[in-house]
């Protein structure tokens, strides 16, 4: 995981964000704090399936199956449910 994955990171540009858990600058891809907590992304929902190696997985929380990208955000999705 990486900043970008955490529900605490703004971005700010392509390399770097606002960490909201400690108010400071963080590179969006380097390791995480002792506060991370994962955001909604599709790869941290139980219905993401079968990720290719371009991370390209199939959605199967909704009325129909759609492709999905692992990275999307899925905070206003309706079939989002929470790995645990």
């Amino acid at each position: 995981m990486k900043h970008s994955d955490c529900k605490n990171f703004t971005p700010l540009d392509a390399f770097k964000g606002l960490c909201r858990a400690n108010g400071g600058m963080v590179m969006i891809d380097s390791d995480t704090c002792p506060q991370f907590a994962a955001a909604p992304k599709c790869r941290n929902c139980v219905h993401f399936c079968d990720p290719n190696e371009e991370e390209m997985g199939i959605c199967k929380g909704l009325e129909k199956e759609y492709w999905a990208y692992a990275d999307l955000n899925a905070k206003t999705c309706e079939g989002y449910q929470a790995k645990e």
